[in-house]
């Protein structure tokens, strides 16, 4: 081999070498902004992850997680007309994300959640896709707790009394001291008139929670409602 074609190959093997280089650089720059975003949120920082997600989903990088993430900030504001129109950018992004990612529970169960706050707002109704996302959800990772909880929720929120009581009850005779499915059991129980059994899981949570923990107010005042606070 002549000394000319050894130089080139020099050249051609320095200049992959630097492409692959800079590709590299490249993808651990996209995945540093998202980093960078998530550690900011981690330390407090809200209003800097908030721009570093928005970035992130701008550049395409994780914009389903991106948008997920910036929705959250915006409900823990309480900006609620912007955490709206965020939610339906998320939507959008989470079914092209599923469409090539289908066995990802955790992105199921996110744009499920997602549903379940969009339905919170007047005249919106999303709470059948929520189902439909925590079912594919529970059919990948069997038995989520987590997942039930939100399915039970749910059926609780439409009105499906029994539906809700029959996975929250399972959850609460599984996990006893999950204080989120008791808390809804009760609140089912309630719909269902059955004033002693939600009477029940009401006290407990009182007994097990401190008082600064959202569900022991929540519990106490449902219970002095029904005449059953004594705390």
């Amino acid at each position: 081999m002549s000394k000319k074609m050894k130089a080139t190959g020099l050249v051609l093997v320095l200049c992959l070498v630097l492409v692959m280089f800079l590709t590299e650089m490249g993808i651990t720059q996209d995945s540093d902004l998202f980093i960078q975003a998530q550690k900011a949120r981690q330390q407090g920082d809200a209003d800097s992850a908030y721009r570093l997600y928005e970035q992130a989903a701008e550049q395409g990088i994780r914009p389903h997680d991106a948008y997920f993430e910036m929705g959250l900030i915006l409900l823990e504001k309480e900006k609620w007309t912007q955490a709206y129109r965020i939610s339906g950018k998320a939507v959008k992004a989470f079914q092209e994300y599923l469409v090539l990612n289908p066995l990802d529970d955790n992105a199921w169960f996110r744009l499920a959640y997602i549903y379940e706050n969009r339905s919170l707002a007047p005249g919106v109704n999303e709470w059948k896709k929520a189902i439909e996302a925590l079912q594919k959800a529970l059919s990948i990772s069997l038995e989520n707790p987590q997942y039930l909880l939100h399915l039970g929720y749910v059926y609780y929120k439409i009105g499906d009394k029994e539906n809700a009581e029959v996975i929250l009850l399972d959850l609460v005779n599984k996990y006893p001291d999950y204080i989120d499915a008791r808390y809804y059991l009760a609140m089912n129980y309630l719909e269902k008139q059955d004033k002693e059994k939600a009477k029940q899981h009401f006290t407990f949570i009182l007994d097990k929670t401190n008082q600064e923990n959202s569900y022991y107010q929540w519990a106490k005042k449902e219970l002095n409602k029904i005449g059953g606070g004594n705390q």
